[in-house]
């Protein structure tokens, strides 16, 4: 597995591995790091040691990523939310405080939250986080009990005592708990309940997740509908008498302007490769301030220019195959 140092003048636009991810909202997701030491077993991007797929991971210059967090900031009508998650542990980069000050200083964000499992938490690592700003933890706990979490997680160092721990400390540093666990019927039905238990006695609040096949991602029980989903949530805040279903105003999030797309599908277009591709069979190239993955192509060098038609450009996330 490659890891790729991802900086000036690459763009942090375009991949959904690393940089900034718009959505139309006031709310940013930043992606600083991509890999994982984890391989859940219902994981959506195949992350991890026993990813089959992904050949090359990436990691973002703080200072360079900040920057370019400010100018998309500036571009926004509201206030703006900084999601801080990825496709990997994006608290592992080695400069996630130094992230989470850097964007702290933008007076038009007005809160910050990072995403993880939990594993690499530690209460050094906690209070350096508080002590930068961040607002809240969106922690991804699918299970309370010690052997299913590491089986869940794909990883026998995967302590749940500890993790617990470290939430206790991180709500005496000030820091906001959202539970984000991974419901997988039939594997974790219980657990879900538990986690909300656990939840509701630390005040803690809820963004409960269905497992959702993708084609790149690892098959573990069955994709329930959205409406199986909404009944199972509904019967757990009859039984405990909780809200677990959130509204985007409830965290301020609304619609808002977005920079693009810069790229209509179907448009040819001609770039030069920046980094090797994150899956088999891919590179990435740059072109009109934005990077495009480009599939079906292997064994071609950076600095080479090609001709490529835009296949996907949702959410600035653009794909392209070689015209």
């Amino acid at each position: 597995m490659r890891l790729e140092k991802v900086t000036e003048p690459i763009p942090l636009i375009g991949h959904i591995a690393f940089g900034i991810i718009d959505r139309g909202t006031n709310m940013l997701q930043v992606r600083p790091f991509s890999n994982c030491p984890m391989s859940c077993i219902f994981c959506s991007v195949d992350a991890g040691p026993k990813s089959r797929s992904r050949v090359t991971e990436y990691i973002v210059d703080a200072d360079y990523l900040i920057e370019w967090v400010n100018y998309v900031v500036q571009k926004k009508i509201h206030q703006v939310s900084i999601l801080i998650d990825g496709v990997g542990e994006p608290i592992l980069h080695p400069d996630i405080i130094k992230i989470v000050k850097g964007i702290r200083e933008n007076k038009k964000v007005f809160e910050i939250a990072v995403e993880t499992h939990g594993l690499p938490l530690t209460e050094r690592l906690v209070k350096g986080l508080a002590n930068a700003g961040l607002d809240r933890i969106n922690l991804s706990l699918d299970s309370l009990d010690e052997s299913k979490a590491k089986y869940l997680s794909g990883h026998q160092g995967y302590n749940v005592s500890n993790i617990l721990r470290i939430v206790d400390i991180a709500l005496n540093e000030g820091i906001k708990i959202m539970l984000t666990p991974v419901w997988i019927k039939g594997i974790n039905d219980e657990d879900i309940i538990n986690i909300v238990k656990y939840g509701k006695e630390k005040g803690l609040f809820f963004g409960i997740q269905k497992y959702v096949e993708h084609p790149r991602g690892r098959k573990i029980g069955k994709e329930v509908s959205w409406k199986e989903f909404s009944e199972f949530l509904s019967e757990i805040e009859k039984m405990l008498d909780v809200n677990l279903f959130l509204s985007p105003s409830q965290f301020k999030i609304y619609p808002d302007v977005r920079l693009g797309p810069v790229f209509e599908i179907g448009e040819k277009v001609i770039g030069e490769i920046v980094l090797d591709g994150w899956m088999k069979n891919e590179v990435i190239i740059s072109a009109r301030n934005r990077v495009i993955t480009v599939v079906g192509v292997n064994n071609i060098p950076k600095g080479v220019s090609m001709k490529v038609r835009i296949t996907r450009n949702k959410d600035e996330i653009y794909l392209a195959k070689i015209s």
